[in-house]
């Protein structure tokens, strides 16, 4: 296998080189409303990375990123808080095969943290890719949510404008949920 950064041999989809000296996420926090959002990276940092999520290849690349990334991230922030929490994912919708943001999502579980698969849905599957904020307020996702309620932690590939995370949030609080926090790769806003 080769690494998908720097194409040099790799038993993993990004090779120890560059995640130590290429790939060094710059956390920075965002607040939507009432949520905090957690970004890793810059888009344009990891734009190659994320642009894979509908090929074959982004399987192994979100598996990375989950496992490398928000794994460290989510585990030292549970440390922090000292309380167990669920995590889910932003419509985990399978395109393509598989469901990008379940493969963020699957590496971050532990005895403290379950990761609840499937359970935050999107009802309208319009696309917002290059839309403005106009258009997705005026087009909401109208989310399903039927996981757990209490202590929740939202995962999302990419934050534009905060406007489906808020949105899940705001179905999750509705359904009597506790939403602590999001977490992305990457804020298109930096």
């Amino acid at each position: 296998m080769r690494c998908y950064s720097c194409n040099g041999l790799s038993h993993v989809p990004l090779c120890t080189h560059c995640r130590k000296t290429l790939l060094i996420p710059s956390v920075q926090m965002r607040q939507v409303g009432t949520l905090r959002i957690y970004s890793l990276f810059a888009y344009d940092t990891v734009e190659s990375l994320l642009l894979t999520k509908h090929k074959s290849e982004g399987y192994r690349i979100y598996r990375a990123l989950g496992k490398f990334y928000l794994k460290p991230f989510i585990h030292h922030l549970q440390s922090h808080l000292s309380i167990s929490f669920y995590v889910v994912g932003i419509d985990e919708r399978i395109v393509s095969g598989y469901s990008h943001i379940a493969q963020l999502t699957h590496p971050l579980r532990n005895k403290d943290i379950e990761v609840d698969h499937g359970v935050l849905i999107a009802e309208n599957r319009i696309s917002y890719a290059g839309k403005s904020l106009a258009y997705r307020l005026e087009h909401p996702r109208n989310f399903r949510y039927t996981g757990k309620k209490e202590n929740i932690v939202l995962i999302d590939d990419i934050i534009t404008t905060g406007t489906t995370l808020h949105e899940a949030a705001y179905r999750i609080q509705k359904e009597g949920g506790n939403v602590l926090f999001a977490v992305v790769v990457a804020d298109a806003s930096r």
